[in-house]
């Protein structure tokens, strides 16, 4: 299936199935800390990438082969899902056709939109990011289209949420050296005041980003940061479930077989096996931390190998 990926185990929407609705790597921002890789289109333009019926095919297709219905169906991918253009009626029709909740991922970069914000409304969760309040630091961390303005964004947010009747789960990604200061967190705080969510939730960045540099933050700095947010904050880093379900064997011994022959980045994987990006990346992420497959960074890409090939 060329658009729907899981049901994968969430750290925080429990079992996810996702709904990939952009080309791999459409998207607004190309921040340094992102595991999918560069961004090979930057845009702010929003189109129907593929056609609403394909999408929804396959996801009927694939609600009939899994045995438990999963806990939510969530918009994401290794893009901006924003950017679909007929986002609103597609999560609509989702809602009505299969009667589960519907959960968005975005980057926040279009809700200065008020079309996109009103589709949004559609949505039963919402789990909007900012990582930022400071234009400076904005440019350096998220390296936005130069048609996304941080003022907008924050504006955007302020007015959806302050509607928005569902689940808030609230993202900021922590990468030390950039927005870790007091200064950042600070702003960060001074904005939040402002916006409506459930938990604001912290995450650093666990794998290699796109930039040299990129590393964890460290638990007692997340501590720190979390104490400075409140009570609704929380650390989700470092979360990720401990195993594969069931349903994910095969496609794990499928690029357990790949990466053993060669190594392969999440891109090449990917493409060689023909699965959504969003879930190669996070099955390599699973399998990594189970020990069966190591990353190495060569040539500003990282690639993977099969844990034995290394031995």
């Amino acid at each position: 299936m060329e658009h729907i990926f899981g049901p994968v185990p969430s750290r925080r929407l429990g079992s996810s199935l996702g709904i990939d609705v952009v080309p791999f790597k459409t998207c607004t921002f190309d921040c340094v800390y992102c595991e999918c890789g560069r961004t090979t289109n930057k845009t702010c333009s929003r189109t129907a990438f593929f056609p609403m019926e394909t999408i929804l095919d396959e996801l009927e297709a694939r609600l009939g082969e899994i045995p438990e219905k999963p806990a939510v169906l969530t918009l994401s991918g290794a893009g901006e899902p924003t950017l679909y253009e007929p986002m609103g009626e597609l999560i609509a029709i989702m809602k009505r056709r299969f009667g589960l909740p519907v959960a968005v991922i975005t980057n926040s970069s279009l809700v200065g939109s008020a079309d996109v914000r009103e589709e949004l409304m559609e949505a039963d969760i919402l789990l909007p990011s900012l990582d930022t309040a400071i234009e400076e630091t904005f440019q350096r961390i998220n390296q936005p289209h130069e048609n996304c303005r941080l003022e907008r964004i924050i504006g955007g947010l302020e007015s959806l949420l302050g509607r928005f009747r569902g689940t808030v789960l609230f993202e900021i990604l922590l990468v030390d050296g950039f927005n870790t200061d007091t200064a950042n967190i600070d702003a960060l705080k001074k904005v939040l005041r402002r916006i409506r969510t459930d938990r604001i939730q912290l995450n650093t960045a666990v794998r290699p980003g796109t930039e040299k540099g990129i590393i964890p933050l460290d638990p007692i700095s997340l501590k720190q940061i979390r104490y400075a947010f409140g009570p609704r904050c929380e650390i989700v880093a470092g979360t990720h479930a401990a195993r594969l379900s069931r349903e994910g064997d095969a496609i794990e011994e499928k690029i357990l077989s790949l990466v053993g022959r060669r190594p392969c980045t999440a891109e090449d994987i990917h493409r060689s096996l023909g699965l959504p990006a969003p879930a190669v990346v996070k099955l390599i992420d699973m399998l990594e931390g189970a020990g069966m497959v190591v990353s190495e960074r060569h040539g500003g890409d990282t690639f993977f190998t099969a844990a034995q090939r290394n031995r």
